[in-house]
């Protein structure tokens, strides 16, 4: 048998893909007060804070963050954040966030980056295109083409915006530096490491090396929440991350010193929402 078009082969190389952004969540873009206060959550999404005007400060985990006009910083899955403004400022905040997948996304945890002025109209461009998409969502179905287009273009934007972002020079990760950040900082510290243990609030503060009303008074500084609140929080971090491994919830019960299963199991539906089973179901 003859060709007449002989088949030419190619060596095709496979796309070694950083990350790859998978839905859009929230994007605002707003002017707060000089008040403004937000008490803080913890999602296991990403998000991105960029501060347009005026001044804010902001938590991650055990950092503490003064924003500038120009910067964005980025709050990795599963970090309890809290945002506030400061220097009698009415700040202009854009905030929007995503899930995401790959290993390229570990490079924008505990970042802060700071943008020139192309940088800023990217940020807000990202922002109106999730703003449309999402909007699209609450009126189309999510298998119609006007959805479909609206979410792909705000993918991209985002994903060109990351991967221009990706070892650039402009990170930084500068958090304040102060005698009440730094003591907000180990006492935080002390929790995650003694997570394992069924510890009470004077347990803490002895760890920390402080009286019981001196823990209150500097954890309270940089938090609303109370210390044993919080540690419950930092519980419930490890709980989820555990359960995402293949961890049963009685030895997630056990390795984290609840005194029972049935305790962890009404204290992770209450601070989360659902029971882990049904968290694990809502990943699938």
């Amino acid at each position: 048998m003859i060709l007449l078009f002989p088949v030419a082969f190619y060596d095709m190389k496979e796309i070694k893909r950083l990350f790859s952004v998978r839905s859009v969540i929230t994007s605002i873009d707003a002017i707060r007060p000089k008040d403004f206060y937000f008490k803080g959550e913890m999602h296991d999404f990403w998000e991105v804070v960029f501060l347009a005007d005026g001044s804010v400060s902001a938590t991650a985990d055990e950092r503490v963050y003064r924003l500038l006009p120009g910067q964005v910083l980025f709050h990795k899955p599963l970090e309890f954040h809290r945002l506030w403004s400061e220097n009698d400022t009415t700040p202009h905040v854009i905030i929007f966030s995503f899930d995401a997948a790959g290993e390229g996304m570990r490079f924008f945890e505990n970042k802060l980056f700071t943008l020139g002025q192309d940088g800023t109209e990217r940020i807000k461009d990202i922002s109106i295109k999730i703003r449309t998409a999402l909007k699209n969502a609450e009126n189309t179905d999510k298998n119609d083409d006007k959805y479909i287009y609206d979410s792909h273009k705000a993918a991209n934007a985002l994903e060109s915006f990351l991967i221009d972002l990706y070892n650039t020079e402009s990170s930084k990760n500068i958090p304040i530096v102060n005698a009440g950040s730094e003591d907000y900082k180990k006492i935080v510290r002390v929790m995650h490491q003694n997570a394992d243990k069924n510890l009470s609030v004077p347990q803490i503060a002895k760890l920390c090396n402080m009286s019981v009303s001196s823990l209150k008074k500097k954890f309270s500084l940089y938090s609303d929440k109370g210390v044993g609140k919080y540690f419950l929080y930092v519980k419930m971090r490890k709980a989820i991350n555990m359960l995402c491994d293949g961890i049963t919830a009685p030895e997630i019960s056990d390795t984290l010193g609840f005194s029972s299963v049935n305790y962890f199991y009404a204290a992770f539906k209450r601070e989360i929402g659902l029971t882990p089973k049904d968290y694990l179901n809502q990943l699938k």
